[in-house]
């Protein structure tokens, strides 16, 4: 109609991030979680038998409190037993908070490649590095907490044995991730 005074009105959708985008909002995000030092478990290790050494993860790395979670009920291709100092846990705000999810940011200096037999298995033990006093990467672990780690360990697995997976199977693949 003529002198119809209304207006129309126009939609404007932004622009979809990129996966990169995307990503560094997670990273922000996940940043202002406060640190959660953890003891946390994935699903997945490095090549038995490859010399111990030194990662940094690039992408944010999952782990979890429970270790059924993270190794789908024990059917994982490996168990790692993760000893983090700054992880974030994503639990409080998570979709799927019984994953009980603590979160290695990108950049995080882990020490890989030390098993230790736990029940018949090898298990990874990882262990997220701090910067000692003249700059350089430093580990904390005796072997008298590497016996104490063994122990708790095997514990868990004991515990974790028959035990369903708390949440879907699929959400588990995330912690069965390879580390870089």
């Amino acid at each position: 109609m003529a002198g119809d005074s209304r207006r129309q009105e126009r939609h404007v959708t932004a622009p979809r991030p990129t996966s990169r985008e995307r990503f560094e909002r997670a990273v922000e995000g996940l940043s202002r979680l406060p640190p959660a030092g953890a003891v946390t478990f994935c699903g997945v290790t490095s090549a038995p038998g490859a010399a111990p050494g030194v990662v940094v993860t690039r992408g944010i790395t999952a782990t979890s409190r429970d270790l059924v979670v993270a190794t789908a009920a024990l059917t994982s291709p490996g168990i790692a037993v993760v000893l983090g100092r700054t992880g974030r846990d994503v639990a409080p705000v998570s979709a799927a908070p019984d994953a009980q999810e603590v979160a290695l940011l990108p950049g995080t200096v882990l020490s890989v490649g030390r098993f230790i037999q736990v029940a018949g298995l090898a298990v990874e033990v990882i262990e997220e590095l701090t910067r000692a006093g003249d700059g350089q990467w430093a580990t904390s672990l005796t072997e008298q907490a590497i016996a104490r780690l063994a122990a708790v360990v095997a514990t868990t697995l004991g515990n974790a044995r028959g035990v369903p997976c708390p949440v879907e199977a699929g959400y588990c693949g995330r912690f069965a991730a390879p580390l870089v």
